[in-house]
């Protein structure tokens, strides 16, 4: 499986506000994979495209199938519950910080 890392960097938050999109032929993964994927809430998929930023996701949702052997619907809320503890640790950071 390839590996890319894609690093985008906004100067100007007005033309931030959209998300940047990937064609899904340019994303090694079969498209049914990220159609399913997107039924699932996983990743945002819109005319046959994929957020720049949910590709990773989508990898880390296929690391947790393949090597733990959860089904995609239980890597969906297993992403769900660890973007939430990241935000929670965010917050705890931002409290820390400011006591």
């Amino acid at each position: 499986m390839k590996k890319y890392q894609l690093e985008l960097f906004c100067f100007d938050a007005g033309i931030c506000d959209s998300y940047i999109w990937i064609d899904m032929d340019d994303v090694d993964l079969p498209g049914e994979l990220l159609n399913k994927m997107a039924e699932l809430g996983i990743i945002e998929v819109k005319d046959r495209q994929v957020r720049a930023d949910h590709i990773g996701r989508a990898y880390k949702a296929l690391r947790l199938h393949r090597s733990l052997g959860v089904n995609l619907s239980g890597t969906a809320v297993i992403l769900e519950l660890l973007d939430r503890l990241e935000e929670l640790h965010e917050e705890l950071q931002q409290w820390k910080r400011k006591w």
